[in-house]
Parts: C-alpha cells; structure tokens; sequence
C-alpha cells in the first residue's frame, strides 16, 4: 500500500471507527470516542434527590413525633416522683397518661396506687402519733396532780402513791401495746411459726377469763368443736384470743355469758368465734373498731386504751388470717378469727 504521507498527499479524512454508534455526529478525533459515554437522552431521569429529601424530612418527623409520644409520659411520672419525693403524696400521675393503654399507663396506674397507699400510710401515722399523744396526756396530768396533791396533804401520800402507781400501769400497757403494734408492722411475714392446736390456746385463755369473769358475776364459756393444727407463734395468737376474749368480758352484761367456739370451717380453714351479750357496736363503726385508740360510740363507759383489737387483727394477719366483727341477731357482738389449717395426711 502506498505511504501517502510520505508522498506528501493528504489521505482521507477518518472514519469512524468500527463499533461507533451512528447517527450521533461522528466528527471524528478522540474527543468524537468519549462523547457518546457521556451523552445522555433529554427524556432520561435525573438522579431522584427531591424524593430522598422529602422522605429524609418524613422519617425525622415521624421521629420527633415518636420521641414526643413516648418522653411526655415519662417526663410526667418524673415529675410525680420529684413531688412524692418532696413529700406532696397527693400527686397523681394518672391524668397525664390521658387515653394511653401502654405499659406507660400502665406505670402511671401503679405510682398512683402506691402514692395513694403512702398518703394513707402516711396521715395514719400521724393520727397514731396524735392519738398516742392524747392518751398520754390523761395519765400524765393525773400523775401530776396526784403528787401535787401528796406534796399539800402529806397525810394522803399512801393513797396518792396508789393513784401514781396505777397511772403509771396504765401507761406502760399503753406503751407496750405500741410496741407490739409497730412489731408486727415490720416483722410481721418473717417471725418463726410452729405447728399448734389451736382448741389449746382459746382453752388457756378461757381459763385465764373465767377467773376474771366470775369475779364480776359472768361466764366464759368453751365450745371446742376440733383440733385443727395452724402454723403460728403461741405467744402471739395467744395475745390475739385473749385480747378479744377480754374485750367481749368487758362489754357483756353482768349475769350472762361469753362463747368461745372453736371449729373446723372447710377442710383448710380453723376459725374462733367469740360472742358477748352486751350492747352491739353500730354498724358504722365495726370496721373502726380495729384501728388504733378507736372504739365504739356505745363504749365510752369501759376502760381501755382502743389496742386490744387492733393488735388482735394485726396478729391475725401477720398468721395468714382475717378477722371481722358482726353483731348477733338476738344481740351481742361476735368476733370472728379465721386461719389457715394444717392439712393432715390422711
């Protein structure tokens, strides 16, 4: 083939090369080969960033939106925490939950009950304290008057020493009942229980009451239907039968009797009845009547601090049992105690 080059004769202009898309201009040079790698159709779509800013901007609004949903709450129970933990029990958190059904709600239910039982807890310690206070103060001020009395008449210092003397009985019961109160408040669920008969212990205090009784013209007397077996500590449901054994002495009328039953009621519960024949309590007040320095309207003429009952039902509920009062139809008060029995292998 000849050099036209070398002959000095221009040759033809270049072609395209082979493979070289047509119709798009073909000018040639190697600009005319990467052209085409870049050329893009008017009609194709552009990279789609407008779709990915608004889904961008839609994700971070549902994320607010979400954080929003679930911080209110919580910031709302933080807030019923400081207020409790500032001593405002009265706070509920409860509203702030609006219609939420979540397990926030369901937390805003729980702290609006435990601030309700610490409210309770709370003023029913402050009653105590002013109750307590208000019993102390009786027998102080006759102790004082009594030896202010014994300082001006010498010659009645025997007397005025009986008086002090029997003050003074009166409050160390009265602190003692205290004691045993707070007792079994905070050690009731882990005290040491042992299997006992429970027709033994209601037949020793009944023993003990009748002596009491027949000195004032009445009868204790004992209906032992069984011999159940329940787990407990015999100084203590001992404490609890006399004290509402006594009580029952103490309201019943001069020439009657008190009953004390013991029986099997169902194959796991033992139950003690005890029933005077005195005046009844209103039904008002037979709730009451197992608080602390609380008692009956129709028993302003007996002696007593208003602990015997309440340290009964403490007891009872420290050995997994209830109590209640009803009044008898014919008259009367019962008291009922109710405890788990020891289910004997057959």
């Amino acid at each position: 083939m000849p050099d036209l080059r070398a002959s000095g004769q221009a040759g033809p202009p270049p072609g395209p090369p082979p493979g070289a898309p047509e119709g798009r201009g073909w000018r040639g040079g190697p600009q005319s080969l990467i052209e085409p790698l870049f050329h893009r159709p008017r009609n194709e779509p552009h990279f789609p960033y407008v779709p990915m800013i608004i889904a961008l901007l839609a994700s971070l609004v549902t994320a607010w939106l979400l954080a929003w949903y679930f911080a209110k709450p919580i910031r709302s129970l933080r807030a019923a925490f400081d207020d409790a933990a500032a001593g405002r029990l009265d706070t509920r958190a409860g509203p702030a939950m609006g219609r939420r059904r979540d397990e926030l709600a369901d937390l805003g239910k729980d702290f609006d009950r435990m601030a309700t039982q610490l409210q309770a807890l709370v003023e029913g310690q402050k009653r105590l304290l002013h109750d307590v206070s208000h019993e102390l103060r009786s027998p102080l001020a006759r102790l004082h008057a009594a030896i202010g009395l014994m300082r001006q008449r010498p010659e009645k210092a025997e007397a005025m020493i009986e008086r002090i003397e029997r003050e003074s009985g009166r409050m160390d019961k009265l602190i003692g009942g205290l004691l045993t109160l707070s007792r079994l408040e905070s050690n009731g669920d882990s005290m040491l229980k042992e299997s006992l008969v429970l027709g033994d212990l209601a037949a020793d205090v009944v023993e003990d009451a009748s002596f009491e009784a027949r000195a004032n013209g009445k009868e204790v007397r004992l209906h032992l239907g069984c011999q159940a077996l329940i787990k407990g500590r015999a100084e203590l449901l001992n404490s609890a039968i006399e004290n509402v054994v006594r009580n029952a002495v103490r309201h019943t009328a001069g020439g009657t009797s008190v009953e004390v039953v013991v029986e099997q009621s169902g194959r796991e519960t033992a139950r003690v009845l005890v029933r005077d024949r005195g005046p009844g309590v209103p039904d008002a007040d037979l709730e009451n009547i197992f608080k602390p320095f609380v008692r009956s309207s129709t028993d302003t003429s007996v002696a007593g601090h208003g602990l015997g009952l309440a340290i009964a039902q403490r007891i009872v509920l420290a050995h997994g049992g209830t109590i209640r009062a009803f009044n008898a139809p014919d008259g009367g008060l019962n008291v009922e105690l109710r405890f788990p029995a020891v289910v004997r292998a057959i």
